[in-house]
């Protein structure tokens, strides 16, 4: 009877093109498994079995879809349903690309092997135009995963004269079964010179070389033996099947491709696998389905002899099967998301944010992260342009993250909340319709056991840094190279070094929000003054709710904020104040002018030019308004202030009716 398994048990992913190859497939299976239930997300066809120690779960592209993408589709269904996939195979058949270097033949075998400049496959169809008309390939696709490396090494040390004979053996027992795989023979193997076009028959006959030229054909020594050999090397692959011999030629020669196919390309940077390639035709327009059975049939069956030389998973690997399977497609895109909302009355710092888009778009393929440093004094708006630069720009970002760098606690509680949301976002992901195991993404992004079931990260002292780190990985990986975290705060240069919370490596972006100006020689750096004129009178008179009387209260208001010394905090603490009040400008002015007298009397507070700060001078306007409507509100918010006191002065306690309620210590 046949195992029932559940999806967890199955660590190899197989996928065919065509139907054919799936049905070859189904052959060399040792035991056939029942169906299992898939999510109604995962459109693909499934069958299950095994070879020798290894479940196999086994896919194909829909009918008539073809080609990269649908391969890719495929393949993501398969990683989302079967998390603890080890490895993939992409088995079925291709066009030879034969030349006086191989002898290739149909219904020989193609593995796709690395070397020095690629992974085994390359896209052929991908690249840019040259000079003199030529066609230059670019970028990489990856080497298969070690595990399978390892498997075909075994298989090269073989005696290949045996083992293309027990192929053919297996694939001759499989033929006295089902005749559709049988072996066509080297009568039929012909090889057209590659600029020889092919000239259809009639009627039944079209697809046959019956009419072409027969002195076309390129004579070659029959084989002794016909049992197919196994090469090893360059496999190209494109959107569109390759029929024109001239071109296949011509790329062979460039790249030492031996083997044309439409799917692997889609695969291999997001589905770990070996690609096996049974031949069937000639990459010209001679080809045929003649020999498509047997090819994919002998394909089919190197497939399982490889396996037969992998060792299966061990229980401890195959609980962590994650790692290697489907969140082997890490997550960079996480939900835009800061802890301030955006600022609605915001005006002015074009030039500030303009600045800091084009530092980072123009340094922004480098390997380490730019970084800008935004600073200035307190109340310049430094915060603000941040919150704006990213929710302006949160698009050309796939994650934006939020440092609060007021301390080296703040710093790690804001990077417990950064692994945790991409912790969910990766579990979402991974698992969108069922529970998400959180044990397996903890285990995949390095922090095994900090990860509780709903997704929180549980952590001390001796472990924080392990969050850190994994951070750190998350953020350096070589396709994570859109991310933006921002420092806010970075204000404490004596307690700890700052530098140390900022990843090394990553292609992503850090912006930094300081009072202090220590950081040009490390960021580039804008020295924030105050807003310009008209953007600071727009800014009164949106938060004072006067943009309607502008001509009648613009000079009052060009009075008031060249007073505050043009800064946007001094501005919107004057603004609320003039709307909630219901003050006239002029009579606000002449407040001002009062408490900021009764500021000059303050004792300054180290850090902090208290005396010079014209946000202090309207902060005091503003809370002795309210210690004059309602003296114990006053007190409340002298209270709660208590609780977060980096920011609040000194002579703020010194008061007589805070100190005969609470008794402090300075």
């Amino acid at each position: 009877m046949a195992t029932e398994l559940k999806r967890n048990n199955y660590s190899v992913g197989w996928i065919c093109a065509i139907p054919i190859e799936l049905e070859a497939a189904r052959k060399v299976l040792d035991e056939i498994h029942p169906k299992l239930s898939v999510p109604h997300s995962d459109e693909n066809y499934y069958e299950f079995g095994r070879i020798g120690e290894h479940n196999v779960v086994i896919s194909c592209l829909p009918q008539a879809k073809y080609g990269l993408t649908n391969a890719a589709i495929v393949a993501t269904h398969m990683r989302t349903t079967f998390t603890r996939l080890r490895f993939g195979l992409m088995v079925g058949v291709g066009g030879g690309a034969p030349n006086s270097s191989n002898d290739l033949r149909l219904g020989d075998i193609v593995i796709s092997q690395p070397t020095d400049h690629s992974g085994g496959v390359i896209q052929y169809d991908f690249g840019k135009a040259i000079e003199n008309g030529e066609f230059e390939m670019t970028g990489f696709l990856n080497a298969p995963p070690a595990i399978l490396l390892s498997g075909v090494s075994a298989m090269t040390a073989m005696d290949q004269v045996k083992l293309g004979k027990r192929i053919f053996d297996a694939a001759w027992e499989v033929e006295e079964e089902d005749g559709r795989f049988y072996y066509p023979g080297q009568d039929t193997d012909r090889l057209f010179r590659g600029n020889y076009l092919h000239i259809p028959g009639e009627g039944r006959q079209r697809d046959t070389c019956d009419a072409c030229d027969a002195s076309s054909v390129i004579i070659r020594p029959k084989r002794r033996y016909g049992h197919p050999h196994v090469h090893y090397g360059i496999i190209a692959s494109g959107n569109q099947v390759m029929k024109d011999g001239v071109k296949r030629d011509k790329i062979s020669a460039q790249t030492g491709a031996l083997c044309f196919e439409m799917e692997a390309a889609g695969l291999i940077n997001n589905f770990p696998c070996l690609v096996i390639r049974g031949i069937c035709d000639y990459s010209d327009g001679h080809k045929n389905k003649r020999w498509q059975p047997y090819a994919a049939l002998v394909a089919t069956i190197y497939a399982k002899e490889l396996l037969l030389q992998i060792p299966a998973a061990s229980k401890d690997e195959m609980e962590t099967g994650a790692s290697q399977g489907i969140i082997k497609e890490i997550n960079f895109v996480i939900p835009f998301s800061i802890p301030f909302p955006r600022n609605r009355t915001f005006v002015g710092r074009r030039e500030e944010l303009g600045e800091i888009y084009k530092y980072f778009t123009r340094t922004k393929f480098t390997d380490m992260p730019c970084i800008f440093a935004l600073t200035g004094t307190g109340g310049m708006g430094k915060t603000q342009i941040a919150i704006e630069y990213a929710c302006r720009h949160d698009t050309d970002y796939t994650a934006v993250f939020w440092v609060s760098a007021v301390s080296e606690v703040t710093i790690r509680a804001s990077f417990i909340d950064i692994m945790q949301r991409i912790i969910k976002e990766q579990a979402r992901i991974t698992w969108p319709e069922s529970a998400p195991d959180y044990e397996i993404v903890s285990l995949k992004l390095g922090i095994p056991g900090l990860v509780d079931s709903g997704g929180r990260i549980s952590t001390d002292s001796e472990t924080i840094s392990d969050i850190q780190s994994a951070l750190f990985r998350w953020l350096q990986l070589p396709d994570n190279n859109k991310w933006l975290l921002i420092f806010d705060n970075a204000d404490d240069m004596e307690t700890f070094d700052i530098q140390e919370y900022f990843p090394n490596y990553g292609g992503g972006a850090i912006l930094i929000t300081s009072r202090r100006p220590e950081f040009s020689h490390s960021a580039e750096q804008a020295d924030l003054e105050g807003l310009d004129k008209e953007s600071a009178i727009k800014l009164l008179l949106s938060l004072a709710h006067l943009s309607n009387s502008l001509e009648v209260v613009k000079p009052d208001a060009a009075n008031l904020v060249e007073k505050l010394g043009f800064m946007p905090l001094a501005i919107s603490h004057a603004g609320c104040f003039i709307h909630e009040a219901k003050v006239p400008l002029r009579e606000y002015l002449s407040y001002y002018d009062k408490a900021f007298m009764a500021v000059q009397s303050k004792k300054p507070r180290f850090g902090w030019n208290y005396r010079d700060d014209t946000a202090a001078t309207t902060w005091e306007i503003s809370f002795s308004k309210i210690e004059e409507q309602d003296k114990e509100a006053a007190l409340l918010l002298l209270i709660c202030s208590y609780l977060n006191h980096e920011e609040i002065f000194e002579d703020l306690w010194k008061d007589e009716q805070f100190n005969k309620n609470i008794q402090l210590e300075f």
